[in-house]
């Protein structure tokens, strides 16, 4: 653990003392109050309505904050437990990746749709059931790309490294938490600020539910803004976004870039970098009483964390319980593939009974439709953040200047460019198919460059020198040192943006604005149009369309390229 410096003035501490007192205060309080507001009675049926009064607006942004942050920490959690068990175990990882990997493109009002009943169950008469809603959509939106990003750095940990630790004597635990994951940590931190854009993006469609017959709106930010759109509220619009902005703005310098800061110490290089991204929260923490009791109290928990609780691990035996199971993989993995099998044989004959059978013969031509969009986004989104995000990442200083401006425009959701887009297409009478793969960019341009800039920023100095001293140029220093230095960031880029994608094109395809109604042959708008309508069996049947296509990727485009990252590009 990082000790915090001792070495502070008596008089720049006590400044320091108060500025981080009073913000840790002011967090303690606006979570309590933010916790109460979210367990009041609901009887199922609405809450209140969510008025388009600027000065409810701090209230929404906190409720909004509240959901992000419980998302947020599911979201760690999972990516932590899944990531290393795909990583360390093989009969895991064939589970495991195919399902996150499927998980991630499964459009979002799928999983609205079809989990709603449950979490209102499991939260009868009170709020908390559409809160835990919301906060399940923020978790969907954001932990398969964490958990991908966490696999692919452990699996492109130097071997050196891990030799290291064998030598040391490391027990799996302690070899995971010192090594694994505090070399995967600078881009696991990258992919978590990036993926709260796609958190934006659910927390609009999840803040605006339907419940039963009627629908009921969860005060927040992203359901003020939901409802500015549907009025043709100009003015509601900006003020949301201005919120939003701010609450981005808030996270960057509180958490994002205090961690970024942090996780500074661990990129992996023998050629010292000078060049330490500054944080002004952090100077206050590191020169403070408080922040040198908070480090203290961390460095124990650490011990207690890497040696304590191992030996409670071995001395109950569940080592032995473990090595045991694992002799079993073969029974474990025929068990899998015959739930599976029978899984798909029961839910595909109540599907084929759920579904109209009248739409069948239409559905090829709105998938491809909808697939050349998608592709067509993610290609041009590769083709022009690849280079900009090696030229940001390889210079620090753009990195710091860069980050919060990418942040704050990765986190806007989508939908709020699309009344600017509405208006041009009706002023200048042209046809929303053009703009379509425009607007899904808009969705996912930003996974491909924070992960480019995530994976330059990860290339150790003195491969970066030894490039100048071999006077490499133009397309030899493309080829054979930057594109295979960053290929597999690239790699979890475009799948995370294919995840995003298959959702924003069910926003894209059919466009909102006051009367305005706007679409366009699709199947996001076969998708869209029967959410809208309620009509459950015709959104079931396009939502087991977009997953017959994402498991045709699955099989025939993410594996292949993630094997071949894997054994093809690595630091040793």
């Amino acid at each position: 653990m990082h000790v915090l410096t001792t070495h502070i003035s008596k008089k720049t501490s006590v400044v320091n003392d108060l500025i981080v007192g009073f913000i840790i205060a002011a967090c303690i309080i606006l979570f309590i109050y933010g916790w109460q507001g979210m367990h009041t009675p609901f009887d199922g049926h609405s809450l209140p309505d969510v008025s388009l009064d600027y000065h409810l607006l701090p209230y929404y942004t906190l409720r909004t904050t509240m959901r992000l942050l419980i998302g947020l920490f599911y979201s760690m959690l999972f990516s932590i437990v899944f990531a290393v068990l795909a990583a360390k175990y093989a009969p895991m990882r064939r589970v495991i990746l195919p399902f996150v990997n499927f998980m991630e493109s499964v459009p979002l009002v799928g999983f609205l749709t079809f989990t709603t009943g449950f979490f209102l169950g499991l939260y009868p008469h009170s709020v908390m059931g559409l809160e835990g809603l919301a906060i399940f959509a923020v978790f969907t939106a954001q932990a398969w790309n964490m958990m991908l990003t966490l696999y692919q750095t452990l699996k492109v940990v130097p071997d050196e490294l891990s030799e290291a630790t064998e030598a040391f004597g490391y027990n799996p635990w302690q070899k995971f938490w010192r090594l694994g994951f505090i070399y995967s940590f600078p881009g696991l931190l990258w992919n978590t600020m990036v993926s709260q854009s796609a958190a934006w993006f659910a927390l609009v469609a999840s803040e605006m539910l339907t419940v039963g017959d009627g629908s009921t709106n969860l005060p927040g930010v992203g359901s003020y803004i939901g409802i500015a759109l549907q009025n043709g509220s100009l003015n509601g619009v900006i003020l949301g976004v201005l919120a939003l902005i701010i609450n981005i703005l808030i996270f960057d310098q509180l958490l994002f870039r205090p961690l970024v800061r942090y996780a500074h110490q661990f990129k992996y290089e023998d050629v010292s970098d000078r060049k330490i991204p500054g944080s002004w929260f952090y100077q206050c923490l590191s020169q403070s009483h408080i922040g040198l009791g908070l480090g203290r109290a961390c460095k124990k928990l650490s011990i207690f964390w890497l040696f304590v609780l191992p030996k409670a691990w071995y001395g109950l035996k569940l080592n032995r319980l473990f090595a045991f199971l694992a002799q079993m993989n073969w029974l474990w993995s025929s068990l899998w593939y015959l739930a599976i099998v029978v899984g798909c044989i029961y839910y595909g004959h109540q599907l084929w009974l759920f579904i109209p059978k009248e739409y069948l013969a239409s559905l090829p031509g709105l998938m491809g439709l909808t697939a050349a969009r998608v592709i067509g986004a993610m290609v041009l989104s590769v083709i022009i953040f690849t280079p900009l995000g090696v030229w940001i990442g390889l210079r620090p200083k753009l990195v710091r200047f860069f980050q919060p401006i990418i942040q704050v425009m990765a986190a806007v959701p989508a939908n709020v460019f699309y009344p600017l887009i509405a208006f041009m297409i009706v002023a200048w009478h042209q046809n929303l198919g053009t703009w379509t793969i425009p607007m899904i960019m808009l969705g996912t341009q930003w996974y491909v460059l924070f992960n480019v800039i995530a994976g330059t920023s990860m290339i150790p100095s003195q491969l970066v020198e030894a490039s100048r001293v071999f006077h490499l140029r133009g397309l030899l220093w493309w080829t054979r040192f930057t594109l295979p230095a960053v290929f597999p960031y690239i790699v979890t880029g475009v799948i995370s943006a294919a995840g995003g994608a298959w959702n924003t094109a069910i926003a894209a395809e059919v466009l909102s604005w006051g009367k305005i109604t706007l679409q366009t042959h699709g199947l996001g708008a076969f998708i869209s149009l029967a959410s809208d309508a309620g009509q459950n069996p015709q959104e079931a049947l396009g939502c087991l369309a977009m997953c017959f296509m994402v498991l045709l990727c699955i099989i025939f485009v993410w594996q292949p390229m993630y094997r071949y990252a894997e054994t093809r590009f690595k630091f040793d």
